[in-house]
């Protein structure tokens, strides 16, 4: 029976990613925030997989409620977020922000990505990109800039109405037969008191082979008003 007993704890071991390490970088005018998930004095959310900052300034750029988590198995995902991103710098910044995790379970034929964000009071500012890494070789990312692995979406766009909206979805192939990583990224560029609200990234793996007959990604910008109206414009659409 103890045996047995040992038999199962190791499987059971063996089955976990021990070697996860969620991480969240933020930089902006030099300065860099990191933080792991359980790091005393920055995580304060207390969960495991789950890293929450709460009212923090770097560089001049405030962010309020960053939130990043993710979890292992069918299907596995990395999610970062924040409520709101604000430039108190008092001249153009670059926000940069990356969160990364390994050990997602394996195997995998493709990583649906996604992303959603306002832009308030910013017409004016440089274009902002978002981007999706995936790493066979489980190379821990975000600590405090490292992106490895293979760069599977950029996506990026300019504010040209207030507020103006951002939204899109594609999925990319990407194959691994081990334990991998992941890692999301933002480089968003505000000019002085400009703002971004219901940011969002995520990533989700694919466990089951899709057709490699399709792929797409829509991003959209449009104009919010009083009633909450979205005006959608379709930049690109990729059939495989």
């Amino acid at each position: 029976m103890k045996q047995i007993f040992l038999a199962a704890t190791l499987l059971a071991a063996a089955s976990m990613p021990a070697a996860a390490r969620l991480q969240l970088s933020i930089a902006a005018n030099g300065s860099t925030f990191s933080c792991f998930d359980g790091q005393l004095g920055c995580d304060q959310s207390g969960g495991a997989n789950n890293l929450l900052l709460v009212n923090t300034t770097i560089g001049g750029a405030f962010v309020e409620i960053a939130l990043a988590t993710s979890q292992f198995g069918v299907p596995n995902e990395l999610t970062l977020s924040s409520s709101s991103i604000v430039n108190q710098s008092g001249a153009l910044i670059n926000i940069k922000l990356l969160a990364s995790d390994t050990s997602f379970v394996a195997p995998v034929s493709a990583i649906r990505n996604s992303a959603s964000l306002t832009f308030n009071d910013a017409v004016g500012s440089p274009a902002s990109s978002l981007q999706f890494w995936a790493d066979p070789a489980n190379v821990q990312g975000a600590n405090p800039n490292n992106t490895p692995g293979a760069l599977l979406e950029t996506v990026s766009g300019t504010p040209t109405t207030n507020p103006d909206s951002f939204s899109g979805s594609n999925t990319a192939p990407f194959s691994a037969l081990g334990p991998f990583s992941m890692t999301e990224g933002a480089s968003l560029n505000l000019i002085t008191g400009a703002s971004i609200t219901g940011f969002n990234e995520s990533m989700q793996s694919t466990a089951i082979p899709e057709p490699r007959t399709w792929a797409m990604m829509l991003v959209g910008f449009g104009l919010m008003g009083a009633f909450g109206l979205r005006r959608r414009v379709r930049n690109r659409l990729s059939m495989y």
